[in-house]
């Protein structure tokens, strides 16, 4: 037995004992820990006091006998920690743009000015219809033009000075309004992003969800076929133990036949603790108490048929990918359209970034198309790989039909229907693994045609 296999019969022998047997054993280490107050709700954390359980209490485990694809499908999604951080953050995005929106709508931009001015020097002052002064006014009743002229003077500067307070306030106002604005657009692109990334993550969630239980029927198959080829490999130990009592059989052939029962008995063990390991993990991401002997019912392929390819100009307009550089776009055509800029080196900048924002759209809609026509390669591969399995599964029934006819006729020994009939099993086998990966397949092509393009086609493929 190879370290993964060691280290996994570890990792799974640690899971499944019990919570008895692992407190017995450390008893003695945990007694030697010092008890610690729990910590009230208003405290910090520090090293002198426990988080209370309430805090660190696990979620409840669901107790579950059977599971279907469905059932999963609809767990996974309905318990996602992402779809629920995704929510949230749909919904502070949009109260925060709400608030933004609110303060920017209620700064007060323009303040009316009176644009008057007192006449400050001697001419205006006698020319002015206001004050009314005579022409034929003497120099001793004109003594207080100076005065007022000096006074009209100043007060002007000083209004001229909060005009210069006022507009520039409103300049700074205005920049703030401006600054408000932008940030209300991003937070809107944001919210928008954020509803694409959270229709995605349900895809997303589904196409993991439907492969690992996938993995768990193939690795079912996989044991069942590891188990029978066992038997076959008795039933021929019996037949070399009889022939040796008749002196007709080599101990070495003895030998070898042992070695292969030997390997084939680690394999199925293997198998064994691949599975439990797997279904390990599908409990605890769907919230479910850990029992081996769960069922998993099967799933119905349905005909195994070449997928209608759709065209890729409409796959791309439902692209999430796509909706999201789009989203790019416009946010960067309303910035170059509304942002004021004081020198060429702003509206420079922001040419720049319009023409970067549209050289990656350009990229991703070529990486994009790539994988659509990727995601279409591969589901053709998986029909092909299953029309030829077909053949072999006829070809090997065929075969176990005639072997069984010679038997019959005596002109074949018993022991070769054995061996056809564990070729008709491993036939047939392969035949049900590559329906199972087709229903991978067919639910990445539906999701792709849906809008989520699944850039990394290994990581749904199923081991054969």
């Amino acid at each position: 037995m190879n370290k993964k296999t060691i280290l996994a019969s570890i990792v799974l022998a640690l899971f499944a004992s019990s919570a008895a047997t692992a407190w017995a054993d450390s008893s003695t280490s945990i007694n030697n820990i010092p008890d610690q107050p729990v910590m009230s709700t208003g405290d910090q954390a520090t090293k002198d006091k426990k988080l209370p359980a309430s805090f660190v209490a696990s979620r409840p485990l669901v107790e579950i006998s059977r599971l279907t694809l469905a059932d999963v499908q609809s767990r996974a999604v309905s318990d996602s920690f992402n779809l629920t951080l995704l929510h949230l953050k749909f919904y502070a995005l949009e109260s925060k743009r709400a608030d933004l929106k609110t303060q920017a709508d209620h700064m007060t931009i323009s303040w009316p000015m009176d644009p008057y001015q007192l006449p400050d020097t001697p001419e205006k002052i006698l020319s002015h219809a206001v004050y009314q002064i005579p022409p034929d006014a003497t120099p001793e009743q004109l003594l207080w033009l100076g005065p007022t002229v000096e006074t009209n003077a100043v007060v002007n500067g000083l209004t001229r000075s909060v005009s210069e307070i006022v507009y520039g306030m409103n300049d700074m106002l205005q920049a703030q309004r401006n600054e408000l604005e932008l940030a209300v657009k991003q937070l809107e692109r944001d919210k928008w992003n954020s509803e694409l990334d959270l229709v995605e993550a349900k895809e997303v969630i589904k196409l993991k969800i439907t492969n690992q239980y996938v993995q768990l029927l193939s690795l079912q198959e996989q044991q069942k076929l590891h188990e029978e080829a066992l038997q076959l490999l008795n039933r021929e130990r019996k037949r070399l133990l009889a022939l040796q009592g008749q002196g007709m059989a080599a101990t070495d052939n003895m030998r070898e036949l042992q070695l292969k029962i030997s390997q084939q008995t680690t394999e199925i063990e293997v198998q064994r603790i691949n599975y439990r390991l797997a279904l390990l993990q599908l409990c605890f991401d769907l919230g479910i108490r850990y029992d081996p002997s769960i069922v998993l019912a099967d799933v119905e392929a349905g005909d195994v048929v070449l997928p209608n390819r759709k065209s890729t100009e409409e796959i791309l307009s439902r692209s999430y990918e796509m909706k999201r550089k789009w989203n790019e776009l416009k946010q960067a055509w309303w910035e170059q359209a509304n942002t004021k800029t004081s020198n060429a080196h702003g509206k420079s900048y922001l040419g720049a970034i319009m023409a970067l924002t549209l050289a990656q759209t350009k990229q991703t809609n070529v990486q994009v198309m790539k994988h659509i026509n990727a995601t279409y390669s591969e589901a053709d591969h998986t029909y092909q790989l299953y029309k030829t399995a077909q053949v072999e599964a006829n070809e090997a029934a065929a075969n176990y039909a005639m072997v069984q006819r010679c038997v019959k006729l005596g002109s074949m020994p018993s022991h070769e229907l054995n061996q056809a009939g564990f070729q008709r099993q491993q036939a047939d086998m392969k035949v049900k693994l590559l329906q199972l990966q087709y229903v991978v397949m067919r639910s990445k092509v539906e999701a792709m045609e849906k809008g989520f393009i699944f850039a990394n086609n290994s990581e749904t493929a199923i081991t054969e």
